[in-house]
């Protein structure tokens, strides 16, 4: 009986043995998986979160940004696993290459652009985001009046540029030095 109680702990001492080395392989394996994993997750909700508050503080400058076009241009790489943001995008460019927009259309733009950054916050968590707080926009005076009056002064150059045939430049003449 002895013997029996000592064959059994011996396989059972094997097995442990069997089993602490299996953990001692896979367990660091398991780990590396597991932060690969967290870290491709987590790179790709940072993506989606700094499109979202790119295109948040670009969306109502005039001229239309740079920054904001690029932002736009990166919904369907960004978004890809999202077909409802996907789907109110492509509307949404569709609105935008209109030519000739009729009487209504901008409103129309705009709603259709607050339901884009709405359903964009729903995927990202952001639930009590709503698109009263995504319509709202600060812009401070001075910011609008240095706009309008870059926007003059270049009216203004491209008016004498446009209406010059050509630049009468005369050398000036020679100063004489003071001794």
């Amino acid at each position: 009986m002895a013997q029996l109680f000592s064959l059994g702990v011996i396989r059972v001492m094997k097995f442990m043995d069997i089993i602490n080395i299996i953990a001692i392989i896979t367990g660091p394996l398991f780990a590396v998986l597991i932060t690969l994993w967290w870290q491709e997750r987590k790179e790709k909700r940072d993506k989606k979160v700094n499109l979202f508050t790119m295109l948040l503080a670009y969306r109502k400058t005039y001229p239309v940004s740079p920054e904001w076009a690029r932002g736009l241009n990166l919904i369907d790489v960004v978004f890809q696993q999202h077909p409802k943001v996907l789907e109110l995008w492509h509307q949404y460019y569709d609105m935008l290459m209109v030519q000739n927009p009729g009487q209504g259309h901008q409103e129309s733009q705009n709603h259709k652009y607050l339901e884009l950054m709405s359903e964009i916050a729903k995927d990202l968590g952001f639930a009590k985001l709503q698109q009263t707080d995504i319509d709202k926009f600060y812009m401070p005076q001075v910011h609008a009046d240095d706009a309008n009056l870059n926007a003059a002064v270049r009216l203004e150059f491209l008016r004498v540029l446009q209406g010059s045939a050509r630049f009468v430049v005369e050398p000036k003449p020679p100063e004489h030095k003071k001794v």
